[in-house]
């Protein structure tokens, strides 16, 4: 079972991605994480386009989210551990919700809805690893 301990390790395996996608994760695993990096839940959700009222009755019932919910807190999450590695953490936090230039003045959080974005955050992590952005 996937619990917020595990979830990092999870995510290094693409096999084991696919499998967490598909099944849905517990809401508390991500919760979890994402209250230890101070994020707050209600912001993450309307950022992705989660509806909150379905992830509450998740929470409550101890259900599974479905895929796509699973998928976009499971970018976000991946995300975060990325920026942490390049930019390090706190300021990954800070560099997520404010407005960069090469993302079309759009807040890196605020494209992790769709894979296309996270495709192009990540690219742009990536260009900054490099010191091509700053």
């Amino acid at each position: 079972m996937l619990t917020p301990d595990n979830l990092m390790q999870a995510l290094k395996d693409p096999f084991k991605e696919i499998e967490i996608i598909r099944n849905g994760a517990l809401p508390d695993t991500f919760e979890k994480f994402l209250k230890s990096k101070s994020f707050v839940m209600q912001d993450v959700l309307n950022r992705l386009d989660i509806t909150a009222s379905t992830y509450k009755t998740k929470k409550r019932e101890k259900r599974a989210l479905d895929s796509p919910s699973t998928e976009k807190l499971l970018r976000l999450i991946s995300i975060i551990q990325l920026a942490s590695q390049i930019i390090g953490f706190p300021e990954a936090k800070n560099w997520l919700y404010r407005e960069i230039d090469s993302l079309g003045g759009r807040a890196p959080i605020d494209l992790l809805d769709t894979e296309a974005g996270h495709r192009l955050v990540e690219q742009v992590l990536q260009q900054i690893n490099y010191g091509i952005y700053s």
